[in-house]
């Protein structure tokens, strides 16, 4: 292109220095309105003791990005993450203090933007200090107690089967005198029950294999099959009759639920079911492992069951929208995932933590974004705990063998001397606001067992 005289060529350069700083000032201007639309926010998700879980959300920005933690003015970690919406985990802090939390990222031309600052209390530690005391029943025959369930320290039952003087015989009318499978604490006595069902139109007797108190009081049984709860008795679910069971499903008898319309019974052959409050689903747990225990810690949102058989084979399931998922499956009491042997015993808390006790080590597993880290706790004298319970991250209790009782108060943990008995056996533990129980049996002699509840209150 050619110019005829100097002032066009004058007049075309300025033009085109005009058009290129604003084609430039735009993008800039673009560039900045991008960046002032990054946010980043943090706030307190949940905290133990020493523990604290934060979220971190972040918005307008690509992914993976790096985040600096700090608590105060400290830094107390960078890390990558690949979700706008993140757990972060700190630990090593101290009971019942006050901490401050802030984040940051780096933005190219755009410096360091920050986040909120958060304060986060931790929890204080509960106490050791439960008195002990213990009952026992049976006369003759094999008394024990399956499974217990505390509603308020003056209203606990305990399941199983209790044999005494007029039981097992016929009485002056020549009817024969069935056993007790439940006890009943009311504050002052313990009463012994016999729970009877209708069952094809006859009353029938069963020890009874699992308890479970609703939050709003009510209590479910099982005795392998679902007992819950009419007027003031209790009918009998024949899950085998009713067509909910085939041949290939077991006997139910742990026992999780939030209310009468929502409960789940799950035992042998891997065997899972859920009531709503008028029908039974089979859930399919893709395993034929027995599952011996059930639990959430998020009122149901997720449920976690685990399974072990004699053999050692053990198995984790998560439920989650009644839909059950392995999570993992071990042929041997060698290896899991995440901890060594088989689980016994699962208790959680929240969405964020499940407890294991395995025949390996007491666990916590904390899942974080779809991965998990897992927590040894406790590894001492393993062959003695099966069940585990509590009330909260800082109020947990195992137990088992030689009706043992372990207590961790969100730091530490003690072992109460005083209810050891090396003629016990516990099978299952308790713990609401200040009352723990352990239930079992004790060895007297070949051929005669009691059953024993120890209740400890703080």
């Amino acid at each position: 292109m050619k110019f005829s005289n100097s002032k066009q060529t004058i007049k075309y350069l300025t033009l085109l220095l005009i058009l290129f700083l604003s084609l430039n000032l735009n993008i800039s201007c673009d560039t900045t309105e991008q960046q002032s639309k990054v946010k980043i926010s943090l706030e307190a998700e949940d905290a133990s003791c020493t523990e604290a879980w934060l979220n971190l959300k972040i918005e307008s920005t690509a992914l993976p990005i790096e985040i600096a933690l700090f608590q105060g003015d400290s830094l107390l970690f960078t890390t990558n993450i690949n979700s706008s919406d993140t757990t972060l985990f700190v630990e090593n802090l101290l009971p019942n203090q006050n901490y401050s939390f802030y984040s940051t990222i780096e933005q190219f031309n755009n410096g360091t933007i920050k986040s909120n600052s958060i304060t986060v209390t931790t929890m204080d530690t509960t106490s050791h200090n439960f008195t002990w005391e213990t009952y026992e029943f049976g006369e003759q025959s094999n008394s024990h107690f399956k499974d217990v369930a505390i509603i308020n320290e003056n209203n606990i039952w305990a399941v199983g089967e209790i044999h005494t003087a007029e039981t097992d015989q016929f009485d002056s009318n020549g009817v024969w005198v069935q056993p007790y499978n439940a006890v009943h604490w009311n504050g002052t006595d313990w009463e012994l029950k016999r729970i009877l069902v209708d069952y094809r139109g006859e009353q029938n007797f069963a020890p009874l294999t699992g308890v479970f108190a609703l939050p709003d009081g009510q209590i479910i049984f099982s005795s392998g099959l679902p007992y819950l709860p009419k007027g003031n008795s209790w009918q009998l679910y024949h899950l085998w009759d009713m067509g909910v069971f085939d041949e290939n499903d077991g006997s139910v008898n742990s026992i999780w639920g939030t209310s009468i319309d929502n409960l789940y019974f799950v035992g042998t052959k891997g065997t899972i079911v859920h009531y709503n409050g008028s029908s039974w689903t089979k859930i399919e747990s893709g395993t034929d492992v027995p599952l011996v225990d059930i639990w959430s810690g998020d009122n149901g949102e997720t449920i976690w069951v685990s399974g072990l058989d004699y053999m050692g084979k053990t198995v984790l399931i998560k439920i989650k929208n009644n839909i059950a998922s392995i999570i993992f499956e071990s042929e041997s009491s060698n290896v899991t995932d995440n901890y060594y042997g088989s689980i016994r015993s699962i208790w959680s808390n929240s969405a964020n933590n499940l407890f294991v006790l395995s025949s390996g080590g007491f666990y916590r597993n904390t899942y974080l974004d779809n991965k998990s880290k897992s927590i040894l706790m406790f590894n001492d004298k393993l062959a003695w705990y099966d069940i585990v319970r509590g009330n909260d991250i800082n109020d947990i209790i195992i137990g088992g063998l030689k009706s043992s009782i372990l207590h961790f108060n969100g730091k530490t943990w003690r072992e109460y001397e005083e209810i050891l008995d090396d003629s016990k056996l516990g099978y299952n533990v308790s713990i609401r606001d200040n009352v723990a129980v352990i239930v079992g049996e004790i060895f007297v002699n070949q051929i005669y067992y009691k059953a024993f509840i120890s209740i400890g209150k703080r």
